[in-house]
């Protein structure tokens, strides 16, 4: 009786601490989800001329139920990130980093990658051995732009990767286009 009473506690704990997890990763996709959506307005007048721009990006998370299908070569001015994901959700990769403030670009591999939902987790380790924690997101990326909310000229959306990169005293939403 002993035993059974174990085995459903163990079977209990294990399961609860899967939900947990699962809960966790779910928090922190939508909170680089939200992170990386910005909307923009402008009105500007000067005499009898107006210009208004409107811009609005939006991300919802991609999920699919075999992770090696989000394997590929992403790609965004300056950066880039060659991946290559196993069924398990394990991941490979390397790519370049653009440090927005001195506009260079540093080599890096992924270390310890892993696929959870719609985010990949790993560590940057880059030519120099610097490393540094790495989140990113699987989303489709829209964008909307016009002269003002009721006023749009085109909308496009695009399959690819976000992440916050944190450089010096500023922050960079970055968004990596699958080619």
């Amino acid at each position: 009786m002993l035993r059974i009473l174990l085995a459903a506690v163990f079977v209990f704990s294990v399961g609860f601490a899967v939900s947990a997890n699962a809960q966790e990763v779910s928090q922190r996709t939508q909170t680089l989800l939200a992170a990386l959506d910005k909307t923009k307005y402008k009105k500007k007048e000067k005499k009898n001329i107006s210009i208004e721009v409107y811009v609005d990006v939006k991300n919802e998370a991609v999920l699919k139920a075999d992770p090696s299908e989000y394997s590929g070569f992403y790609r965004a001015e300056g950066y880039s990130l060659d991946l290559r994901v196993s069924k398990d959700g394990t991941a490979a990769g390397g790519g370049t980093d653009n440090n927005y403030e001195s506009t260079t670009q540093a080599a890096f591999k992924l270390q310890d990658a892993r696929i959870q939902g719609a985010l990949l987790t790993a560590t940057k380790v880059y030519e120099t051995g610097e490393k540094q924690a790495f989140e990113a997101v699987f989303a489709n990326r829209t964008v909307t732009n016009g002269r003002n909310p009721d006023n749009i000229n085109g909308r496009e959306t695009s399959f690819g990767l976000g992440f916050i990169q944190n450089a010096g005293t500023g922050t960079n939403r970055v968004f990596l286009e699958r080619n």
